[in-house]
């Protein structure tokens, strides 16, 4: 019986996790553009900024897939806990 309630407890916190990983990880975003944005008084890229971002195609994306991917994995892992204890229940 411990192990359905681990489970469904599992099954609403790891989603919870992820999806508030993904939220927290855009408004840092959000808000460091806008910082710079009202330092500058400007919304665009500066040169450097500019060629510093471009440079090198492949870091950015990857570095934001890799985070994806880990919070993607944290709501799959709490689905799969909460199937696993609906179809535990069942034969309890």
């Amino acid at each position: 019986m411990a192990v359905l309630v681990a489970l469904y407890v599992l099954s609403a916190v790891l989603p919870i996790i992820g999806f508030g990983r993904l939220l927290w990880r855009a408004q840092r975003d959000l808000n460091e553009a806008r910082r710079l944005s009202a330092e500058r008084g400007s919304p665009g890229y500066t040169f450097d900024e500019f060629d510093a971002a471009w440079g090198d195609r492949v870091a950015a994306p990857l570095a934001t897939r890799n985070a994806l991917v880990w919070d993607i994995s944290l709501v799959g892992v709490g689905l799969l806990a909460g199937a696993a204890a609906s179809i535990a229940s069942l034969f309890l």
